[in-house]
């Protein structure tokens, strides 16, 4: 699978380099080149397979062979280690709960699938990768705990003073090792325009490889 950037400017990537980048040379965001159909029998065994391996049926299109099989599912394994109850609410209406993670919110998700594909695609790498993320709460949060203890990335957050709610500036502040987080006497417009001018500082991106 290859991904292009939305600016279409740049060259396409594979998977390893759109997760490890983050953006593309020119500044766009990755999008995959195709959205794979799923073909009909998966619709018919659905009911008799596992989150995880309908998880990796999912996903795999997306990623080819960067990641290989029992890597992968063990990663869909521990980004999927909590409930997702499927609760109904009337007839023919039902509602996936995901916030049942960590974090008690729906981002723990993509937070732990990504630091562990990042974690996978750098751990031999004698660069450091810095996630960079701007939070007025969820994101932060998901964020730090998806990545805490990931080998060879550092996150760092910044977040709007006096703008999370208490529960979640302890989870910005109170876990060390790779994270750090930053309060900013501002807004999160204030934030994320700071994490975007890093991203188009040169000078910040020759030394640090931010995604």
């Amino acid at each position: 699978m290859k991904y292009y950037s939305l600016n279409g400017k740049a060259k396409e990537a594979g998977f390893k380099e759109a997760v490890i980048k983050g953006l593309a040379e020119d500044k766009g965001l990755y999008f995959p080149k195709e959205i794979p159909v799923l073909p009909n029998a998966f619709f018919q065994e659905l009911d008799q397979l596992s989150v995880p391996e309908i998880a990796y049926r999912l996903i795999k299109p997306y990623i080819d062979d960067e990641i290989p099989e029992p890597v992968l599912k063990n990663i869909i394994s521990e980004t999927l280690s909590f409930s997702f109850p499927l609760v109904t609410l009337e007839e023919n209406i039902a509602t996936l709960e995901l916030f049942h993670g960590p974090t008690m919110a729906f981002k723990d998700v993509g937070a732990r699938f990504m630091a562990r594909c990042l974690g996978y695609f750098n751990r031999d790498s004698s660069r450091e990768v810095t996630v960079l993320v701007a939070t007025s709460g969820d994101t932060g949060g998901a964020v730090a705990s998806g990545f805490l203890g990931v080998e060879n990335v550092k996150v760092v957050i910044l977040y709007p003073s006096k703008k999370v709610s208490e529960v979640q500036e302890k989870q910005l502040t109170t876990l060390g090792k790779n994270i750090s987080a930053l309060e900013v006497e501002g807004t999160f417009d204030d934030c994320q325009a700071m994490v975007k001018q890093a991203f188009l500082d040169t000078e910040i991106t020759e030394k640090k490889q931010l995604t």
